[in-house]
């Protein structure tokens, strides 16, 4: 079993116990601890796991690992950054400057933690989404559409963001149905979406047009990720 695309991208970004009582907390370990003392032990070093075997000559060094093997990725417990080291934390986050800003923009809101993504990404993603969904609709339609509707619509695609968000994270969507989706632009800005109860009719068709645009954009972001996950996993098998 392999970490997923998401969490990897939320992980790269991640850093745990990274305050000073944290720090403090943790134990500190013994200089004797740093070395193997039974043959067949493993430790940390670099990038590496230095493996060990007793020969006449004593305990030498017989060859290297990567610091995650394909086994270790089915332990749970821990998190991408405490299992995966450094070097393949930065290869996830070469793999997603591949891509362009607005998918970047579109990881960084759904996957990364909240102090990695800004309003600009948000900004981003949303101008994006705006340009998908009316480029796909009927042009005689969007001609005849009124300015009131086409702003509904473009503050629609907020709660999309929104609900897409929630979704991703495990814990399912805050905006339960139509009510809240309405409710939820006018907390944030001042708009009320006009015939919820009739939410089929009037919404439903745009709102799953949104989500599925974010679906796209999901899978296009993600790509380069789980194909850089794949590589890791090849070379971690290749040296077990």
């Amino acid at each position: 079993m392999r970490l997923s695309a998401r969490k990897a991208w939320h992980d790269a970004f991640y850093i745990p116990k990274d305050d000073a009582l944290a720090r403090a907390r943790t134990p500190k370990k013994k200089a004797e601890e740093k070395g193997p003392k039974e043959p067949g032990q493993v430790y940390s070093q670099g990038w590496y796991r230095n493996l060990y075997e007793e020969t006449e000559k004593g305990r030498v060094l017989s060859g290297r690992k990567p610091l995650v093997t394909a086994s270790d990725s089915l332990k749970g417990g821990y998190d991408f950054f405490e299992r995966w080291d450094a070097m393949w934390r930065s290869r996830i986050q070469a793999a997603i400057k591949t891509l362009p800003k607005p998918l970047r923009s579109f990881g960084a809101i759904m996957y990364a933690p909240a102090t990695e993504f800004s309003a600009e990404d948000c900004e981003r993603v949303h101008e994006y989404l705006q340009n998908e969904f009316f480029k796909a609709l009927d042009k005689d339609r969007l001609l005849a559409m009124q300015g009131k509707r086409i702003v509904r619509l473009k503050l629609l695609m907020y709660a999309a963001m929104r609900h897409h968000r929630d979704v991703v994270f495990g814990g399912g969507s805050t905006l339960g149905g139509p009510a809240a989706i309405s409710r939820f632009l006018y907390h944030l800005y001042g708009e009320r979406l006009p015939s919820v109860q009739n939410w089929a009719e009037h919404w439903a068709a745009d709102w799953d047009k949104m989500l599925g645009i974010l679906d796209v954009m999901e899978r296009k972001a993600l790509a380069p990720v789980a194909n850089e996950i794949g590589l890791m996993s090849e070379e971690q098998e290749g040296a077990a």
